[in-house]
C-alpha cells in the first residue's frame, strides 16, 4: 500500500492512497457538508462499530443526509478494510484507527439539492494506531478553557459529527499555541460543554458528572459506557451543567473518547487538578474500561 500503511476504500473499492482522489466539487471539499465516525480496534475488533454507525444515521436525521448506501454496507465494509489492512505483510497484529466519511456527493456548485449529480460517497481510511499516539494515563493531558464558545445547538449542533470542524480546530489551535494539549469549550451562557474531540467529567466528594446532551454536546460511544460502568460499579453519575469554576475546584477532572479512552486531566490553565496527579474513581473507570472492552472482545461483538 504505501510506507505508513495506509489503507484507503473508496465506495467499496481498495485502492492505493496515490490514487484516492475525490472530485474538487463534491460538497464535502466545498461546504464540510459530510458526516463521519471514528472507531478504533482492539486484538482486531473495532470496539462499537454497530454503535458508531446508529449515531452517524442519527447525525444524518439532523442534517437532512439521507445516504445512498445503507449502514449494514459501511458495516461490512469497515470490516473488510480492517481485514485488508491486517492481511498485508508485517501488519497481521496491528491494531488499527478507522474513520469513515461520508460525503453527500458531488456536482453543481450552490447549495441546492437539485446541484448533486452524484449519489453519496464514502471514504473509509485504515491507519495505524500508533500514528495516533495517546498519552500515558499517569502522564495524564494539560488543557484549556478556550475563549471560542462551543457552536449552539440551534446553529451547528455539535451532536451532529460532522466534516464542518472549523469550530474545534480554532480552539485547538489556540490552546496549542499557548502550550497546552488540547482545549475545552463553554457555550454561549458559560457552561462547560466537552473538549474539541471529546467529552468531559469531573469528580466531587465522589460524584461522577459530565455535561447533559442538551448542553450541546456529542453523545460519545465511551461516554455512554463510562456512564454505564459508574452504574455498574456503584458511582453516583449525575448529568448537570456547571461552570468553570466546579471544574477548576473538583477532586478529579478526566476525558473520554474512542482514542483517549479514560484520560485524566491533571491542568487546566494554569491549575493542577488533584495535586497533579490522577484521582482514584479515574483510575478506577479507566480499569473498569478496559475490563470492558476485553469482555466484549470475547464475545466478540462489533
Amino acid at each position: 500500500m504505501n510506507s505508513r500503511g495506509t489503507l484507503i476504500n473508496l465506495n467499496g473499492r481498495i485502492i492505493p492512497l496515490d490514487e484516492a482522489n475525490v472530485s474538487v466539487f463534491d460538497r464535502s471539499f466545498l461546504y464540510g457538508d459530510s458526516l463521519y465516525e471514528v472507531v478504533r480496534t482492539y486484538s482486531g475488533k473495532p470496539f462499537r462499530l454497530r454503535e458508531h454507525l446508529e449515531r452517524m444515521e442519527v447525525s444524518a436525521t439532523l442534517c437532512s443526509f439521507t445516504f445512498s448506501q445503507s449502514i449494514d454496507e459501511y458495516h461490512r465494509e469497515i470490516l473488510r478494510s480492517i481485514d485488508a489492512y491486517r492481511s498485508q505483510p508485517g501488519r497481521e497484529s496491528e491494531d488499527v484507527y478507522v474513520r469513515i466519511v461520508v460525503s453527500r456527493g458531488s456536482g453543481k456548485i450552490g447549495f441546492g439539492l437539485k446541484n448533486l449529480e452524484t449519489p453519496t460517497l464514502y471514504v473509509i481510511i485504515v491507519e495505524p494506531i500508533s500514528l495516533f499516539p495517546n498519552k500515558p494515563f499517569e502522564q495524564g493531558t494539560r488543557l484549556q478553557i478556550s475563549d471560542r464558545i462551543r457552536n449552539s445547538p440551534k446553529a451547528l449542533d455539535p451532536a451532529m459529527k460532522s466534516g464542518n470542524y472549523l469550530n474545534s480546530l480554532l480552539a485547538y489551535l489556540s490552546a496549542s499555541e499557548a502550550g497546552f494539549d488540547d482545549a475545552l469549550m463553554v457555550d454561549h451562557q458559560g457552561f462547560l460543554t466537552e473538549g474539541t474531540t471529546y467529552n468531559l467529567f469531573y469528580v466531587n466528594r465522589g460524584i461522577v458528572a459530565t455535561s447533559p446532551l442538551d448542553v450541546g454536546i456529542l453523545d460519545g460511544i465511551t461516554r455512554r459506557a463510562v456512564i454505564n460502568l459508574c452504574v455498574e460499579l456503584g458511582i453516583p453519575c449525575r448529568e448537570v451543567r456547571y461552570t468553570p469554576e466546579y471544574l477548576l475546584n473538583a477532586d478529579e477532572v478526566f476525558v473520554t473518547s474512542s482514542l483517549k479512552e479514560v484520560l485524566p486531566v491533571l491542568e487546566i490553565g494554569k491549575k493542577k487538578i488533584n495535586g497533579g496527579k490522577a484521582g482514584p474513581i479515574s483510575k478506577r473507570l479507566a480499569q473498569a474500561f478496559t475490563e470492558l472492552v476485553n469482555r466484549e472482545l470475547q464475545l466478540g461483538g462489533n
